[in-house]
């Protein structure tokens, strides 16, 4: 793209430059939106938070104490790599010292007549503060807002922030947050503003937000102090045509990357240092990764502007009053008293905002939209006009280009863990930062208990098959690798499972080999997973391995599926990957069959049809699969009693399963699962009997279990029984001293236990604990 050109004395640049301004006026349908939202929190409180939460945040929480993640701050900050923990412990550093500079303290004196006069500073009691959540991660913006405040004293710092990343959690553990909530959008300025039963209105909110929160503040103002109305991003660059262009190109960039409204401006006296810079950015923005972003930022609001000299370029800076200016000239002191309206100042030619505005102390929440000529950084006091500038050593060009991080802020020390990475090279340090957030599948230690924590077929096989097996076993060649996607054992299947002729099966190493394989090959750079939440946590953790886009859908308060929410949202989101459990686990409920049907044929990608416990619900999509182009069904042999060969099968049309063979390992299904399986499934009678006693077991067991005072039983069609008792970790913990292992789903399902029907005998164990757990 070509940056448009401007020139100071060619007629019309004043319209022209007018033309560049942001557009404040609000739209009506986003401020009736928010006016609405806001008189819901104050007329309904936390039900009116929660129900938005869901809608607007993807949340599955049944009170607002879910929603408060407090307690897993200190945990994030420990789990930073070593690097990024040591760059955010600085910045936080640089950023305390430079404020407590801004302190101001109480004062008193008498006048010769013995009148007193004076002055008394007190902080404020409670301040809310709104950290964006999205795709990128702010812990910069959590240190510029959170700091300054306990700088001043503020008793309790208050911060909502929705779907907050690890590193934004490990900032507000730095900085001292007393409280998260995992909210956003316009309802959590209104709990912020108003109050609710579970949130304590504050005296002012800060931070910045999308225009529903930018709104949302604005409304509330007078009921509550606000910090301003932030607008996009802007840099404006004064250089004198000394510096690098690809230098200024990337400064330029920095900012417009941020959204499609930000500002860059380029202001030189120099016609061919502008020539220069211009052709840089055409060179360098193919390579960018959000050059999508920053070509419509440009093309909207960017400009080279040509000046007559450097007086008139700081002139016009001044009237324009921008967010970040920098100043890349020999001598940026002299130059300094010439500039009165700018957020901040960078000083130098080696001054770069994006290394500056991060680490270097000063505050970085900074007025927008022209708003500089009335009104300065965050500081420690308001609302006193402050500008702050800073410069940065000549280091910091010295190793050439800047890089820029796509879709990340708040990591002001690149270069130094880089550094740290070439002299001692650490895990943590080059593992993917989502992957680090992530905790391991835990399984707990079951030597001596009731195991009734896995969905497990709790009987073994009858005495004459394990002997028939035993034999069949010795005669496994273990010394030869496994036939690839076996075909006898493929065939025995579709035939057993009843698979629709036309149609193939895919072996895996368990249903999580399966899933791992359908993810891989349809993760697209920003393709989208969607799903039911609470759902299998295999579904969105494999979208984190393979950086797909996770959505997750709540479900409704009873845990039944909203079909048209979800295929709502399916439309707008347009995913290339449904997961449907059927039924699903961990809540055991089998969707209405014409409702999936509906997702089926609305879904613009694969859907996926888990029926790991298809035995249990007697209900099966199978016979269906010929009628849909776009469906696969997803089986296993464990819950079946056959959880130790771990044994999955995908069935599907021909042409979808010979993609998916491509990314399958190669030897996922070993000769000693192969050779169970195809002895075991000849006799499928026999693991059929066992899931006909389960069934019935599961009948008996959850008349028992709705019996017992202070357990609320949810229906199910699985093998299993989700239960809400008062306190589940106080209950699983008391369960587990006798002996009974069962699953705590926190903190996917508030005080929610997944209890497996066992046999008879278990069930007994299991119902004498829990009446003395409980």
């Amino acid at each position: 793209m070509k940056l448009r050109r401007l020139s100071t004395s060619a007629a019309g640049f004043d319209a022209a430059l007018d033309g560049l301004r942001f557009a404040t006026a609000r739209a009506a349908g986003v401020e009736q939106a928010v006016r609405s939202i806001i008189a819901e929190v104050r007329r309904r409180g936390d039900a009116a938070v929660l129900e938005y939460a869901r809608r607007f945040d993807g949340a599955a929480a049944a009170c607002v104490a879910e929603l408060d993640v407090t307690p897993r701050l200190r945990a994030a900050l420990e789990a930073l790599a070593a690097a990024e923990r040591d760059a955010l412990c600085a910045a936080h550093e640089r950023i305390r010292a430079f404020h407590e500079r801004q302190v101001q303290t109480s004062w008193d004196y008498r006048e010769a007549d013995g009148t007193r006069l004076g002055q008394r500073v007190s902080a404020l009691e409670r301040v809310g503060l709104y950290v964006p959540g999205g795709k990128a991660a702010y812990p910069s913006s959590v240190l510029m807002n959170a700091v300054p405040a306990k700088v001043a004293g503020v008793r309790e710092l208050v911060m909502v922030s929705p779907n907050p990343h690890p590193a934004v959690l490990a900032a507000a553990a730095l900085a001292g947050v007393d409280r998260l909530l995992t909210l956003g959008g316009a309802h959590a300025i209104a709990a912020l503003a108003y109050g609710t039963a579970s949130i304590a209105r504050v005296d002012k909110i800060v931070g910045p937000g999308n225009e529903y929160v930018a709104e949302a503040k604005r409304q509330v103002f007078g009921d509550v102090g606000i910090d301003m109305l932030a607008g996009p991003s802007e840099i404006l660059v004064i250089s004198d045509g000394a510096a690098s262009s690809e230098w200024l190109a990337m400064d330029l960039f920095s900012q417009a990357e941020h959204d499609e409204a930000a500002q860059a401006l380029l202001l030189s006296p120099e016609a061919r240092h502008l020539d220069a810079v211009g052709a840089a950015i055409e060179r360098l923005l193919p390579s960018m990764a959000r050059r999508e972003v920053i070509t419509r930022s440009l093309e909207a609001r960017g400009a080279l502007i040509q000046t007559r000299d450097l007086a008139e370029a700081c002139t016009l800076a001044n009237r324009i009053a921008p967010e970040h200016l920098e100043l890349a000239v020999a001598d940026p002191q002299a130059w300094l008293p010439h500039l009165t309206h700018a957020g901040a100042i960078f000083l130098g030619r080696f001054s770069s905002e994006a290394i500056g505005d991060y680490c270097a102390g000063p505050n970085h929440v900074l007025p927008t939209a022209g708003s500089a000529l009335f009104f300065r950084a965050r500081r420690v006091r308001f609302p006193e006009a402050h500008q702050h500038h800073r410069r940065v050593a000549g280091g910091r060009r010295a190793a050439g280009p800047p890089r820029r991080d796509a879709g990340r802020r708040g990591r002001p020390a690149r270069a130094r863990a880089r550094r740290a990475h070439e002299i001692r090279m650490k895990p943590e340090d080059l593992v993917r930062p989502e992957i680090l957030a992530l905790s391991a599948y835990a399984v707990a230690p079951a030597a001596g208990m009731v195991k009734l924590d896995a969905m497990e077929n709790p009987y073994r096989l009858p005495p004459p098959l394990r002997q028939e097996l035993a034999a069949r076993l010795a005669e496994v060649e273990l010394n030869r690798y496994p036939e690839p996607n076996p075909a006898a054992l493929r065939e025995l299947i579709m035939r057993k499972m009843r698979v629709p002729p036309g149609m193939d099966v895919l072996l895996g190493n368990g249903s999580d080999d399966l899933i791992q394989i359908i993810t891989l090959a349809l993760a697209r750079p920003g393709a989208a997973m969607m799903y039911p939440s609470p759902t299998f946590v295999m579904y969105s953790m494999n979208a984190t391995f393979c950086a797909m886009r996770a959505v997750p859908v709540p479900l409704r308060d009873d845990f039944s599926f909203d079909a048209d929410a979800f295929i709502a949202r399916l439309r707008a989101e347009r995913p290339a990957l449904v997961f449907l459990a059927y039924p699903n686990n961990p809540t055991g409920v089998l969707y209405p069959r014409a409702d999936v049907r509906r997702v089926i044929e609305a879904a613009p990608g694969l859907v996926v049809l888990d029926e790991a416990y298809h035995v249990f619900a007697g209900e099966t999509f199978m016979d269906e699969l010929p009628r849909f182009d776009n469906l696969v069904v997803l089986r296993t042999v464990s819950k079946l009693g056959l959880a130790g060969i771990r044994l999955g099968y995908l069935a599907g049309r021909p042409q979808w399963l010979a993609q998916l063979n491509k990314v399958r390992q190669v030897y996922n299904v070993n000769v000693l699962t192969e050779a169970v399986a195809r002895l075991v499934l000849e006799r499928l009678d026999v693991l059929e009997a066992q899931a006909a006693e389960i069934r019935d077991e599961r009948e008996r067991l959850g008349a028992a279990l709705r019996a017992i005072d202070g357990v609320t039983v949810f229906p199910s069609r699985a093998n299993f029984f989700l239960v809400r008792v008062h306190d589940a970790e106080r209950t699983e913990q008391g369960l587990r001293r006798q002996g009974v292992l069962v699953r705590n789903l926190h903190p996917a399902l508030a005080n929610c236990l997944r209890i497996t029907v066992g046999t008879p005998d278990e069930n007994r164990i299991l119902l004498n604990a829990l009446k003395e757990a409980i």
